[in-house]
């Protein structure tokens, strides 16, 4: 009577650790799923779309969605690890991420791609492709606002390939590639960097040169030997 009882015993134990390792495998790989599925938080202001629905902040995101925003509206999409994508107004961008790579396809406006070190950075346009190899920590501002594709680089060094031709750029400089479609299109300036004389310190020098001719008027004027209407106001000096 023993050796059927031995028998039970080793056949209980037997199926105990086939059941075992049976849920230990479908834990493992339900796990292996979730890590594959990395997602991102939405944070909105104005009016955006995921995927073609309306979006609220607190939204998740997976690769492939397509983010659109609207006219005075931006969408920042919070990768925790892998980084940050911003999106400036009347942008449209599919993004992609997975474990060490971020980017996506930039379809309209501007994204602003920030990466810690070790995260690769891919963004794609129609003139090319902007990327940084993940050494350094990374970010990218490309712009195809107005029709051609500028890239701006600040912490690392970054390329641009267009085709067979492929354009580097340094850390804190910008490349441009493609023709711009609208000559006098306006784009936003690139964060930390000054691109010529704000519309208030023009109007500054203006008013500044209208009251210096004015005065130079007037003082000819109380001079013995000129009359007002002799005085030639010229912008030329000897």
């Amino acid at each position: 009577m023993r050796k059927p009882t031995m028998f039970r015993k080793a056949l209980s134990v037997a199926l105990m650790m086939t059941v075992g390792c049976f849920y230990s495998l479908v834990t493992t790989s339900a796990l292996a799923q979730t890590a594959s599925k990395a997602a991102g938080e939405l944070v909105v202001t104005g009016s955006v779309s995921l995927n073609g629905t309306s979006a609220i902040s607190g939204a998740t995101v997976f690769s492939e969605s397509k983010i659109k925003t609207s006219r005075n509206s931006t969408a920042t999409i919070n990768l925790g690890k892998l980084g940050r994508v911003q999106l400036g107004p009347e942008s449209e961008m599919t993004l992609r991420f997975s474990e060490g790579q971020l980017g996506g396809n930039l379809a309209s406006g501007r994204a602003i791609v920030n990466a810690p070190v070790g995260v690769a950075v891919a963004v794609a346009t129609t003139e090319g492709v902007a990327t940084a190899d993940g050494q350094k920590a990374s970010a990218l501002t490309v712009d195809v606002t107005c029709g051609n594709t500028r890239v701006a680089a600040a912490r690392s060094d970054a390329k641009v390939t267009a085709g067979s031709k492929v354009e580097y750029v340094a850390a804190g400089s910008e490349v441009s590639v493609g023709a711009q479609n609208a000559p006098r299109c306006a784009r936003l300036s690139t964060a930390g960097k000054s691109e010529g004389l704000s519309a208030g310190a023009i109007a500054a020098l203006i008013i500044a040169g209208v009251g210096g001719a004015v005065a130079g008027i007037v003082a000819a004027s109380q001079s013995d030997n000129v009359t007002p209407s002799s005085i030639v106001v010229s912008g030329f000096r000897p």
